[in-house]
């Protein structure tokens, strides 16, 4: 099927709702406790688009204008969406395999009674001017020639794909009435009304196969509507002038009503991650912040001198570039910036040193580095550092500069820059900057003497070198680019497989996956792994997490496998015991290196691991706990709120408990302290309530909530499933009193977006 185009979405779409009161509530919620009815109301079309038939021959066709096009698409729009019947066809099931039937638990799966709304537009040679809103092209539904049929969704469905958003267009587009519009409408419009009358004679031999095997006896509910077939008979510029908020390209093909899903989330990873300080005079943010000038405010309007850029393919600067960069700005006053700005490199990560050589030559590199930011914010200049995506590969040195000035134990430092902002540490760099605490925070007399490193220097200089791209012996300083042009490339890349894989993963460290140390990608495993939890997973009891206030010994973690990883917890026996009864959290086998994804000032996401972590929830403040269908055996110490039995299986639903998840959230916010909402892995059940409750508190639409959420998950890409998805639509339905886009156009663009991630 042909690939997603950008996504179209109405502006002016957000209405306030008011936050519902708390109330008193149970802390399990084994059933849901209100569900819409099952069968409601088909979608009809006003009467009035009916009355001009057009063709009659070979099938009908129905003439309407761009007023009654408004018409019928707000009664779309406006008309409930049904609960459950549409899955689990939705899926891609058709009945015809076994595994999948055994899997949903039914014998066959006949099409829904449901009556869609699908738009095309006619013309695919000038596919990207005269577009409406919501409209697909004639080759996302219609096999090529002159007697097409529609696109078969289920030839390569025969697994489970409980993602699958790929085939939505398609699909949904076979139990639709059907809209053409533009040049050539009339050709493509008897090709489509060709097709539904096909498809349809189809339909009624499968529901006669399927009765014949129910012994003829009636079947619960069959589908025998007529699917419609519209042509729209005015031009396209009685759009632009009577329903702009219908138009998403202009005549000449300029973006109106649009809303590119690539682009929007890449502004709220920006937003996310624009620089701000997080010392005086050193400010942490994304290439983005890099100023094109010195001496323009406007755009230097933090008045940065030197920009750091923290990447994989870094080589460390050299005692003789620091000295360099010294120089050049102490020829300047003190208030005045230097005409070009300097830029300096460093590592992103130093999981690759694997000798201890090699870390004594980085860390010597990494003082020297210190040094000179201290010496210079000492003399009033400031400092940017930045990576592409604002929040991985800056954290080694953010976290090593807040420990060197503000003289923290390291957990102090995750503390001390998580309240500033959200930021992202793979937990093979735990062990490094362990050693590089160490080696700040001991004492001046016990430190290598200078010419002992120097001895020892040239040996392991050669190891960082084969682990650098260009190993040069001196930087520019001056006037140079960063490593990454960030008008093409974006904020942040993140590694996807197809819809077919699932998406709930987030732990980094596992017995049979090694962490992808790749700093700027994301990685999601298939459902296989998801189905299996892993031992280190399972929640500790209750008792075990009530009264222990050391060093959490509860699950067993592989430590040779982290150790050989450069994990965090391979050197636990080295700390003093008042360091670890201050930082129990940081020291527990549970804490992976990050915290929980801080979505709202007072509403984190997270995994299962956070969650079984206790001391670093009440570390960030968090008093309530939303467990979405994994219980984390916390104590009387949180406010918890379980949805039990409630699995990512495409099967079960989310939507009777939507209302208590958002009151539970409500009461920490109205407390004045923090909620965590946790699944297994954080990426599917609890960022679909995550996204409900954004869409309700925040006044926004499913799209906006959907990429809020997603920019603010960091590394890993939220991913509810398809069911889960459909429920979102609902509830903005709920919210708003109409959907804001098309099913099948969300879904696409949910594809086309996943897409750009995928590893190639």
């Amino acid at each position: 099927m042909a690939t997603a185009a950008d996504p179209p979405l109405p502006s002016d779409h957000l209405v306030s709702n008011p936050t519902s009161p708390i109330e008193e509530k149970t802390t399990l919620l084994e059933q849901p406790f209100k569900v819409p009815p099952r069968v409601l109301p088909v979608f009809e079309p006003p009467v009035d688009c009916l009355d001009n038939l057009v063709e009659t021959n070979p099938a009908p066709i129905y003439a309407i204008n761009a007023e009654q096009y408004n018409r019928l698409q707000d009664t779309y729009f406006t008309t409930p969406l049904p609960n459950d019947i549409l899955f689990p066809w939705l899926h891609g099931v058709d009945g015809r395999s076994y595994q999948q039937c055994l899997f949903f638990g039914i014998r066959q799966c006949l099409v829904p009674v449901h009556r869609g709304l699908t738009l095309v537009h006619a013309d695919e040679v000038f596919s990207n001017q005269s577009r409406l809103v919501g409209s697909v092209l004639p080759n996302e539904i219609l096999t090529p020639g002159e007697h097409p049929d529609f696109l078969d969704t289920t030839e390569s469905e025969l697994g489970i794909n409980l993602r699958n958003f790929r085939i939505q267009v398609a699909r949904y587009a076979t139990i639709s009435d059907i809209v053409v519009y533009g040049t050539g409408a009339i050709d493509a419009a008897r090709k489509i009304a060709v097709a539904q009358r096909k498809i349809k004679a189809q339909r009624q031999e499968q529901i006669k196969a399927a009765k014949q095997q129910n012994g003829n006896r009636p079947l619960p509910s069959v589908n025998d509507l007529d699917y419609r077939t519209f042509v729209v008979i005015d031009p396209f510029n009685a759009f632009e002038h009577s329903y702009p908020d219908l138009v998403c390209l202009d005549h000449q093909g300029h973006a109106a009503n649009r809303v590119n899903f690539w682009e929007q989330e890449r502004e709220e990873m920006y937003v996310l991650t624009k620089a701000s300080e997080i010392t005086k005079g050193v400010w942490l943010g994304n290439t983005q912040d890099v100023p094109l000038s010195s001496d323009d405010e406007l755009v230097n309007p933090h008045r940065i001198s030197i920009c750091i850029e923290t990447h994989d393919l870094a080589d460390m600067p050299l005692p003789s570039t620091l000295t360099l960069a010294r120089v050049t700005l102490n020829d300047l006053p003190k208030d005045q910036l230097p005409e070009e700005l300097i830029h300096l490199d460093c590592y992103s990560s130093g999981s690759s040193l694997t000798s201890v050589s090699a870390f004594d030559v980085f860390y010597s590199q990494m003082a020297h580095l210190l040094e000179f930011i201290d010496e210079q914010v000492t003399q009033g200049r400031r400092i940017l550092i930045h990576c592409a995506d604002g929040y991985t590969e800056t954290s080694m040195l953010a976290l090593s500069w807040v420990m060197y000035k503000e003289r923290l134990r390291l957990p102090g430092a995750y503390l001390h820059l998580q309240e500033l902002r959200s930021f992202f540490v793979y937990s093979s760099d735990v062990e490094i900057l362990k050693r590089v605490e160490k080696k700040i925070l001991e004492p001046t007399e016990c430190r290598e003497p200078p010419h002992k490193r120097k001895r020892e220097e040239t040996t392991g200089q050669e190891e960082i070198e084969q682990l650098s791209i260009g190993g040069a012996a001196a930087q520019g300083i001056c006037n140079r680019k960063p490593s990454m042009d960030t008008s093409e490339v974006d904020l942040v890349k993140k590694t996807m497989v197809d819809d077919e894989e699932d998406d709930e993963v987030d732990l980094v460290s596992s017995e049979d996956e090694p962490e992808d140390r790749t700093a700027d990608r994301r990685q999601l495993f298939d459902d296989t792994y998801m189905s299996q939890v892993p031992k280190h997973l399972v929640a500790p009891s209750a008792m075990d997490t009530d009264h222990h206030d050391d060093v959490d010994e509860v699950i067993p973690i592989l430590d040779a496998h982290r150790t050989a990883q450069g994990g965090g917890t391979s050197s636990l026996e080295n700390e003093p015991d008042e360091v670890k009864a201050q930082y129990p959290w940081f020291y527990s086998e549970r804490f992976e290196g990050s915290f929980p994804s801080r979505i709202l000032p007072f509403l984190y996401l997270g995994n299962l691991n956070h969650a079984t972590n206790p001391k670093v929830l009440k570390a960030l403040g968090i008093t309530h706990v939303l467990s979405v269908g994994e219980n984390a055996n916390l104590g009387d110490d949180f406010k918890l709120l379980l949805l039990d039995n409630l699995y990512d299986d495409g099967i079960d639903s989310l939507w009777g408990h939507i209302d208590d998840c958002i009151k539970h959230i409500d009461e920490a916010r109205l407390q004045g302290t923090k909620c965590l909402i946790h699944c297994r892995v954080g990426v599917s059940r609890s960022a679909t309530i995550t996204i409900c409750y954004v869409m309700k508190h925040m006044h926004m639409s499913l799209v906006q909530a959907y990429l809020f959420v997603r920019a603010r998950r960091l590394n890993v890409i939220i991913q509810p499933n398809l069911k889960f998805m459909y429920e979102l639509l609902q509830y903005e339905q709920r919210l708003l009193g109409k959907v804001q886009i098309f099913w099948q156009i969300l879904s696409k663009e949910i594809h086309s977006l996943n897409m750009c991630y995928r590893e190639t």
